[in-house]
């Protein structure tokens, strides 16, 4: 039976999706006593849909079969058949003005059929499975203490209401305004902090009878299609089986004036937004049309994170948007955050057992450093190939890639595959390689001990 004293204090700052799942992933192991601590004074998700790829999916598994079971409970399934070998419609993105209006310039199929979630039921099917003794609520992190003298004393968490917590492995799950970032690379380090992309997505939920009324059965359909063109990105479907329709729209190269200090989020301007379209489509027009103009629907600007040279100091790391924040328009953000848990949770529970504490020939500091540094050698080329490559993929959909033209044939070109490597991505190879990093550093230690 393991003490409470030989038991590995993992702090978790930050309760959405990469916090959560990590939480709940831990529970597994014995040895491992995790605390999620979150700055809000409950869970909360804003109302947005998501899309979770195969690769996030089997991700979920790993980490818990029950995350999955949940995913599947709430998400709405695309209903269009598979084609003729059996593939299924994931994505389909398609020209929203002339040239070519409706010609598709980019798709993703997979066996797995496609589904999207409104991220409020996810992040609920993901409370439900974490612990309430091992979550904290109203605990903005604002300082980091590294011990002084013995590395394998624990760290502390000072936080705003003046309390404080003490931890051997600190995980930064703390979104796009991570104070473990800022401890992790200095607070004057140039990917310290994320920086506008000159995108807004308005996001809006709607009762699925009025989207249905204005736009027609074959434009509500559990499927998600984009439609692309100079400056503008639009989409809507259903989620909550079929009682609300969520639409996003994304207008691009908007003035930084916009968001100048903290100012996140802007009201929305319906008639400047309908003006924005008017050339566009007629189906377009109409979607655009049925974005509420009152508090319900706001503008988010979207920002991304730098590429950061490192997700680790000593025995602390970031995960989610906290180490790779990315613009939305390669549908894999949330899916990052996931897959960064699935690693995360394997390698702390695996390589910090007491077991085999004792006989590898490091000290509990030295395994915690090098499970971290295993997960920063496999995540970060991934999570960061993400970010770079859903900031081509605004380009390329918004028709403001130089070099690149507007005709239907000539994006697919640009765009074919571009999604396929994310999705088709292998989780269990993923935790292999990481596992592998730190059995090899254990071998080379301990022919080194026996010289």
């Amino acid at each position: 039976m393991i003490t409470p004293n030989e038991r590995v204090r993992v702090a978790i700052i930050g309760g959405g999706f990469a916090g959560l799942t990590l939480l709940i992933g831990l529970q597994k192991y014995p040895h491992i006593d995790a605390v999620l601590y979150e700055s809000a004074r409950k869970f909360s998700e804003l109302g947005a849909g998501a899309v979770l790829g195969p690769s996030s999916q089997r991700a979920m598994e790993l980490i818990d079969p029950r995350i999955l079971q949940g995913f599947q409970r709430r998400a709405a399934y695309n209903e269009e058949d598979a084609d003729e070998n059996g593939m299924h419609t994931w994505v389909r993105i398609s020209k929203g003005q002339e040239p070519d209006v409706d010609g598709v310039v980019a798709e993703y199929k997979d066996k797995m059929r496609g589904a999207t979630i409104h991220r409020a039921h996810f992040l609920d099917e993901l409370v439900q499975l974490a612990p309430s003794s091992q979550t904290k609520f109203g605990k903005k992190l604002v300082d980091i203490i590294p011990p002084v003298g013995d590395e394998n004393e624990p760290m502390t968490l000072h936080f705003r209401d003046r309390t404080f917590a003490k931890a051997d492995v600190i995980v930064g799950a703390d979104g796009i305004h991570s104070v473990v970032r800022k401890y992790i690379l200095g607070v004057h380090h140039m990917a310290t902090n994320a920086f506008f992309s000159g995108a807004i997505t308005y996001r809006a939920i709607i009762p699925f009878e009025h989207a249905y009324a204005a736009l027609g059965d074959d434009y509500v359909k559990a499927q998600v299609t984009l439609r692309c063109g100079n400056n503008g990105l639009l989409f809507g479907f259903p989620m909550a089986e079929k009682t609300i329709f969520y639409i996003s729209v994304i207008t691009f190269n908007n003035s930084h004036d916009l968001v100048n200090g903290d100012k996140w989020n802007i009201p929305v301007d319906t008639a400047d937004l309908q003006q924005r379209f008017q050339e566009w489509d007629p189906f377009v027009q109409k979607l655009v049309s049925l974005v509420p103009g009152d508090a319900s629907t706001r503008g988010w600007s979207i920002w991304e994170m730098p590429p950061a040279p490192t997700y680790v100091k000593d025995r602390v790391v970031m995960i989610g948007d906290a180490a790779h924040a990315s613009t939305p328009f390669a549908g894999s953000g949330a899916a990052m955050a996931i897959e960064d848990s699935c690693v995360l949770h394997t390698l702390l529970g695996k390589f910090l057992d007491p077991e085999r504490l004792a006989r590898n020939n490091f000290s509990m500091a030295q395994s915690i450093q090098l499970a971290l540094q295993s997960f920063d050698s496999v995540r970060r080329l991934r999570s960061q190939k993400v970010v770079v490559r859903s900031a081509e993929m605004g380009r390329l959909l918004s028709c403001t890639e130089e070099g690149v033209g507007v005709s239907r044939d000539e994006m697919y070109q640009n765009l074919d595959g571009k999604l396929r490597w994310i999705y088709d991505g292998d989780q269990e190879e993923q935790v292999r390689d990481a596992c592998m990093l730190f059995e090899r550093a254990e071998f080379a230690a301990a022919q080194n001990a026996s010289r």
